[in-house]
């Protein structure tokens, strides 16, 4: 890990000899297949809720809740994960193929160490959070039918996520788009079967095992991908290969990077998932079905999240590459045009669920008019946050690429905890505002985090850092 000054960047832009347009390209080439990798994940999480709605709302609430509290004992993987992107970004495009493929075997292999332990700790702790939440017993047993499944997969939920990262990392996005159609095409075929007596609308006979189905038929669906992409890996038929002897084989110093550069990430991933987590206990004083809308929120809000993952993805790389090149000005050019496409795909979006919120929502609460009021008005609140979100992840790609990462975690802290969740306390625990004070909480909130990224973007320091 090497930080060549501390000082700030003076790029010259008057001198900038790049084509934007040939930029733009590149970046859309790396993004779109990462787009739609994210809209088909999107797609079965979006049939899974579906599906496990068509059970009851206490079983949707409970699956709701577990999936919020499963995010915050899962920021371990954004530990490795954020160093890996801007270290095999930048080994690569240095052109230091062997460091690349030492980065991205110790990556797989941290991981599930990092698993392993955030498996530990949700077993231990996941029963006592539930019932802090939501003291429902029914609530509870969804939960937990759900959730025990999903803690003992972890270790492959985290090195899916590095197979695919070490493929975009290496400007390979359609791979992990070839795993994602795999993966998602199992789990709308098992979705139906595990979790009913019959597949609904047909006369097949199911397994009937409820919200435990939707869990397994989940976790099948990512071990059968991941394996996929890691014999890939293995096969060398890409950009990069690795090897099992690699796997097996520590190497202190890239462990070590991974873990500092990638602990601001993993700090922040905490901060904001506990956040996450905090606004969540502000929702369920307001009961059960305000949980269950915020979870079809949550579910609806991945449209947004697409071109953002996507962008960020395609951003990130392209920048870590060009700085592994020391190539700064490509860099910051690169941040610019990937804030302006993020922000004018996902503003399309917006445009769309705004308009006609109750025609995503029936596919929830198809009988529940109540539910479609209060669902409607937490989209038509919630969603021109995402613009705002756009902007500012759009131009943060340079911290990810460069491995700069704590202006995240100042990001974080700044929206959420010294604006968010005090705005919430107010509206919800002193003036007893209706829901949707909650939605408009996300606004003030993203609103401040853009603040604090422009200010560190144009600070300059992530100029002159290289791992």
């Amino acid at each position: 890990m090497e930080n060549l000054s501390g000082s700030k960047c003076t790029c010259d832009e008057t001198d900038l000899q790049l084509k934007p347009k040939k930029i733009s390209i590149k970046l859309w080439k790396l993004a779109y297949p990462t787009m739609i990798s994210a809209g088909l994940q999107n797609f079965y999480d979006i049939v899974d809720m579906v599906w496990v709605g068509q059970i009851s709302k206490t079983a949707l609430s409970g699956v709701t809740l577990f999936s919020s509290i499963y995010m915050l004992f899962t920021i371990l993987n954004e530990v490795a994960g954020a160093s890996s992107v801007s270290m095999i970004a930048q080994n690569y495009g240095r052109g230091d193929m062997e460091k690349t493929q030492r980065i991205a075997e110790q990556t797989i292999s941290f991981k599930v160490v990092l698993a392993v332990i955030s498996g530990i700790l949700l077993a231990l702790f996941l029963k006592p959070i539930l019932w802090f939440f939501l003291p429902d017993q029914e609530v509870l047993n969804s939960a937990l039918e759900y959730g025990w499944l999903r803690i003992f997969f972890i270790p492959v939920m985290f090195s899916s996520y590095s197979v695919n990262t070490i493929f975009r990392c290496t400007g390979d996005a359609k791979t992990p788009l070839h795993i994602m159609i795999i993966s998602t095409i199992i789990n709308l075929v098992l979705d139906p079967l595990f979790m009913f007596d019959i597949v609904p609308g047909t006369s097949i006979p199911g397994l009937g095992m409820g919200v435990f189905g939707a869990a397994l038929a989940t976790v099948t669906a990512r071990t059968i991908s991941f394996l996929y992409g890691f014999l890939i890996l293995i096969s060398g038929k890409r950009k990069i290969k690795i090897s099992f002897k690699g796997l097996f084989r520590l190497d202190k110093k890239i462990d070590l990077d991974l873990l500092l550069i990638g602990l601001p990430s993993g700090i922040n991933s905490l901060v904001r998932t506990f956040a996450q987590v905090t606004i969540m206990k502000f929702v369920t004083v307001y009961g059960a079905d305000a949980v269950a809308i915020a979870g079809v929120g949550g579910k609806l809000s991945q449209f947004a999240f697409m071109p953002i993952f996507g962008f960020n993805m395609g951003g990130a790389t392209l920048v870590g590459q060009s700085l592994g090149r020391d190539n700064v000005k490509e860099a910051k050019l690169t941040s610019k045009i990937n804030a302006f496409m993020s922000a004018s795909v996902v503003g399309i979006f917006a445009v769309i669920i705004m308009g006609t919120p109750q025609t995503f929502l029936r596919f929830f609460f198809p009988n529940d008019p109540a539910m479609l009021l209060q669902g409607s008005v937490m989209l038509r609140i919630f969603y021109p946050s995402f613009i705002i979100l756009s902007a500012s992840l759009g131009l943060a790609v340079v911290f990810s690429g460069s491995g700069h990462t704590r202006p995240m975690l100042y990001s974080t802290l700044g929206s959420r905890w010294f604006v968010q969740i005090p705005f919430l306390f107010l509206v919800v625990n002193i003036l007893h505002l209706p829901l949707f004070a909650v939605w408009t909480s996300y606004i003030f909130s993203e609103l401040a985090e853009f603040t604090v990224i422009l200010y560190h973007y144009r600070k300059g320091l992530w100029c002159n850092k290289r791992v």
